[in-house]
């Protein structure tokens, strides 16, 4: 029967598939068979012998496998073993010649998609085990493969992540929530239940009438005791999942350590205090980097300079303190180099010619070393 006009037939899916069977008349009998099948194209390689069944499988290069029960002196049951405890991906099918509640038994413990017995399959048979063994094999490769970008997203999440039992007890936790735990042993962790790491027994119970009331909680402020006995706020969310039934079966929940965010919140009002205090107090100060580069002039010392802060800003500071100033400047960014941290002071000649003082002051960065200096000007001149 022809396409419609205007329309391609769909083009017969490929199955790439290798037939262990050491018997060249049940081969040529299955190979017959397999040319039946009207809805795929079925490409074939036979081997006979397991070792080289065995090679073929490890190529990755078959869809499914049809693997006959006897193999003269071995037995279809050890290749299906053997590749499973390999994980060789190819899906098999065993061929046995008389089918059994053992035999069935002993190809799923084995490892086999599925087994047929010779002399009751037909090509539509054939055909629908295949396509059920591939089916399933995608689909099963599909779960695999979201568990495993799950288990990745789980485990380099930079927040603690975890999954107990209604109970309390840990079934699983992520590297960040170990780490902020204090880093208890599996064992340890396994050991221990949820409740038992909050510093107050109070908010555990508020925590468990919530969950109880409203199935999930988030954002619940609490604190907790690492493994060292070092006490951490924290931020949970927490939710119950419940099975068909409605029972509670596992309680996941998410903890964010929030004594970074209370840093960077305690830094931006601070840079924000820092900023009003230097636009705002009529003082003439420069912030400058470790090397001595001017970062930002206040408006009081950008007007005693003209005005315009751009000509000096991302240059030396040395024009500034002049010829008497630049050589202490230099000494004292040398001395904050090497670690000290005591402010220095001393004179300066100001552009217009002025005399006047400078107090300098190193700002340490998050390792302690000197990052800027803030530069207070005073003029000494009648």
């Amino acid at each position: 029967m022809t396409a419609p006009h205007g329309e391609l037939a769909a083009a017969p899916e490929t199955i790439r598939l290798l037939l262990v069977e050491d018997d060249p008349t049940d081969a040529e009998f299955t190979r017959a068979m397999l040319s039946q099948i009207r809805h795929a194209r079925v490409v074939v390689r036979w081997v006979t012998r397991l070792d080289e069944a065995l090679d073929r499988l490890r190529s990755g290069d078959h869809d499914v496998a049809l693997v006959d029960y006897h193999l003269g002196a071995e037995n279809g049951l050890d290749l299906v073993r053997r590749a499973t405890r390999l994980e060789l991906p190819t899906p098999m099918i065993l061929l046995t010649g008389k089918g059994s509640r053992e035999v069935d038994l002993e190809a799923q413990d084995a490892g086999a998609a599925d087994y047929l017995v010779k002399g009751r399959i037909d090509p539509d048979g054939l055909e629908r085990a295949l396509r059920y063994t591939l089916e399933r094999t995608r689909s099963l490769r599909a779960l695999q493969a979201s568990e495993a970008r799950y288990r990745a997203l789980f485990d380099h999440l930079p927040l603690g992540l975890y999954r107990c039992t209604p109970e309390g007890g840990f079934v699983d936790a992520n590297p960040a929530l170990v780490q902020l735990l204090g880093k208890p042993g599996p064992d340890e962790l396994r050991g221990r239940h949820a409740a038992s790491f909050f510093v107050d027994p109070s908010d555990v119970q508020r925590l468990r009438e919530r969950l109880a009331e409203e199935g999930v909680v988030r954002g619940f402020a609490s604190w907790l005791e690492r493994s060292d006995g070092f006490h951490v706020p924290v931020r949970t969310t927490v939710r119950a999942h419940r099975g068909a039934a409605g029972t509670v079966e596992y309680i996941e929940g998410v903890v964010e350590d929030v004594r970074e965010v209370e840093s960077v919140h305690r830094l931006r009002v601070g840079g924000a205090r820092a900023r009003a205090l230097f636009e705002s107090l009529g003082l003439p100060l420069a912030l400058c980097d470790a090397g001595g580069g001017v970062l930002d002039l206040s408006p009081a010392l950008a007007a005693r300079l003209g005005g315009n802060p751009t000509p000096w800003v991302a240059r030396p500071l040395d024009p500034i303190v002049g010829d008497a100033g630049a050589g202490a400047w230099r000494k004292a960014l040398a001395g904050f180099a090497s670690g000290h941290q005591a402010p220095v002071a001393f004179d300066v000649e100001f552009p217009d010619g002025e005399p006047g003082r400078c107090l300098c002051v190193p700002v340490p960065g998050e390792d302690g070393d000197t990052a800027e200096v803030l530069v207070s000007f005073v003029s000494t001149g009648p």
